[in-house]
């Protein structure tokens, strides 16, 4: 959980003054915040939009940065506090979201059991189970797996305990398994 020295020598320079170094940051970090944001909102607009408020949030609170948690930890920290704030807005009333008649129309589209060898899972089958997580869920999947984040660090993101991280990505990782051995029975 520390920060690499790159890290602290860019974050040295903004402060400094040297706005251009923060793109690096950017380079860096942006396809990681994305996919996070994309993983607990769905890819679209409003994920790459978020992802862009993230980012200046993370530059306007540079200065607070203290080094307790690395680099990528506090980033990932603003930007799962930024889509949870985000989620828990009502939707504007013009919004698609809101609409009932929007969600009828979509096509209920599950695979077949034939279409998986000997009833194994499919990558498919995966992504509509992720699909079916609740956002906190599949934050803690893409953070520990994708990212590669320990319990610790997962603990301090989400503002839970380390125990409590623990418990939710084994509960989390059952309930995946249910929803996959579900889709495959049926």
């Amino acid at each position: 959980m520390t920060t690499t020295a790159s890290d602290q020598t860019i974050i040295a320079d903004v402060l400094r003054g040297d706005t251009r170094a923060f793109a690096s940051i950017m380079e860096q970090y942006a396809p990681r915040v994305y996919s996070l944001v994309a993983g607990m909102m769905g890819d679209g607009e409003d994920a790459a939009d978020t992802t862009q408020e993230i980012f200046i949030k993370v530059f306007s609170s540079l200065p607070s940065f203290k080094g307790d948690a690395s680099f990528s930890t506090w980033i990932f920290r603003i930007s799962y506090n930024m889509v949870v704030s985000r989620l828990r807005r009502p939707p504007a009333p013009d919004s698609a979201a809101g609409d009932d008649r929007f969600w009828d129309n979509i096509a209920d589209s599950t695979p077949d059991a034939d279409d998986t060898p000997d009833g194994a899972p499919t990558v498919e089958m995966l992504y509509q189970a992720l699909d079916r997580l609740l956002p906190d869920e599949r934050t803690l999947i893409s953070l520990f797996y994708l990212d590669g984040k320990s319990l610790a660090e997962i603990a301090f993101i989400m503002s839970i305990t380390e125990t409590n991280a623990k418990t939710r990505l084994f509960r989390t990782r059952k309930k995946l398994q249910k929803i996959i051995s579900d889709e495959i029975r049926q």
